[in-house]
């Protein structure tokens, strides 16, 4: 009889091993991470990509990808068609990826004006606004508690602000810029503040 007991109270605690061994080898779903790391899902382009290496070593320097970024609402609150939109990179394995767009008053017509945010070079921000020392840098602003260089150039203004290790610029030109290029200042200053919302 104690023989018989031993022999079931043995058999449970294999039983009960067994179920505990088994339980911890159940498969869970979705790709492991590192703790405390964020992970951001991708959403898909709103066309299909022609370009080879879209994304490669000179633009990955962050997981923000303008493209994708934002609703057709978020757009057209800002006076840009989002069916306009159109892959920034001409060539395989550009230097930037990103997209251009065109304001609700554009037309072949007789212009209008045109965006574009693309994402490329991985420096910080003073250096790139000493690379792109061509322009006409106007102080330093911020958007969301983030630092933001604005310059205008001849018939367009460029916002560039950091993302993780890359420089995320923005552009708004204009066929007939505005006196002192204000309004496509304030156009571009207003879609990188959008981005900056967004962009880690």
């Amino acid at each position: 009889m104690r023989s018989r007991a031993l022999s079931i109270t043995t058999s449970l605690v294999l039983i009960t091993c067994s179920c505990t061994v088994t339980s911890c080898a159940v498969s869970v779903p979705g790709d492991p991470t590192a703790a405390g790391i964020p992970r951001t899902s991708a959403k898909p382009l709103p066309f299909t990509p022609t370009i080879k290496n879209r994304t490669n070593d000179r633009t990955d320097g962050t997981t923000f990808e303008p493209c994708s970024a934002y609703t057709d609402p978020e757009l057209q609150a800002l006076d840009i068609n989002p069916a306009t939109i159109t892959d920034a990179a001409q060539i395989d394995s550009a230097n930037y990826r990103g997209c251009h767009w065109r304001a609700f008053d554009y037309t072949s017509a007789r212009g209008g004006t045109q965006y574009s945010q693309i994402v490329g070079l991985e420096m910080p921000l003073d250096q790139y606004k000493k690379k792109m020392s061509s322009r006409t840098w106007q102080p330093d602003r911020t958007a969301h508690g983030r630092t933001i260089a604005v310059a205008s150039g001849f018939d367009d203004c460029v916002v560039a602000f950091r993302s993780d290790e890359s420089i995320v610029t923005t552009n708004a030109a204009a066929t007939t810029p505005s006196p002192g290029l204000t309004a496509e200042c304030d156009r571009a200053i207003a879609f990188a503040s959008l981005a900056i919302s967004k962009a880690p």
